[in-house]
């Protein structure tokens, strides 16, 4: 399997996926923070640095193909800790940096199979849910199936942080839920 990690940090949803038995061959991570990409080069040495995320180009950069697609896409735009700017903060653009990667997989007729964001409970709610549903509108207008739940990781780790996660593999059959 290949694994395309997208604001990496320090390689939480690539720790996951292992732990949860997944085996990659080919891992390629982004993050324009230099301390979190040298811990995620320390713990994943194979990995493929990658830099910033608006740097990539799929034809150059990436395999022919990927299997999921990860990441915790930039929240300060959304949160309620921070200005709540939206799509005005160049952060809160960055999602579409997601969308541009899965739509060339498309175009060249081999769709990521699978994706997982996470973001920010305040992503649900910034502009009236406008800003949501404009993320979910890209991801099923691309013609992936998407469901989202939205999660406490206090079930999970010692913190109290409620957390969107988006879930999505590529066409319209049916296939197992993610969320009971």
């Amino acid at each position: 399997m290949r694994l395309l990690d997208l604001f990496s940090g320090i390689g939480g949803f690539h720790k996951g996926f292992e732990q949860a038995g997944y085996e990659f061959e080919w891992v390629g991570f982004s993050d324009i923070d230099k301390y979190a990409s040298a811990v995620y080069k320390h713990r994943f040495p194979n990995a493929k640095e990658l830099g910033d995320v608006a740097a990539i180009r799929p034809e150059r950069d990436l395999p022919d193909h990927i299997d999921i697609l990860c990441g915790g896409f930039p929240c300060q735009a959304f949160s309620m800790a921070g200005k709540r700017k939206g799509f005005d903060d160049t952060r809160g653009t960055l999602f579409f940096e997601i969308a541009r990667i899965l739509r060339y997989y498309i175009d060249i007729g081999k769709p990521i199979d699978y994706f997982v964001l996470e973001n920010v409970k305040g992503l649900l709610s910034h502009d009236g849910g406008r800003t949501f549903a404009v993320i979910y509108g890209v991801l099923t207008d691309l013609g992936y199936t998407v469901e989202c739940q939205l999660l406490n990781t206090k079930w999970v780790l010692p913190q109290n942080r409620e957390r969107i996660y988006i879930v999505g593999h590529i066409g319209r059959g049916s296939r197992a839920k993610v969320f009971p």
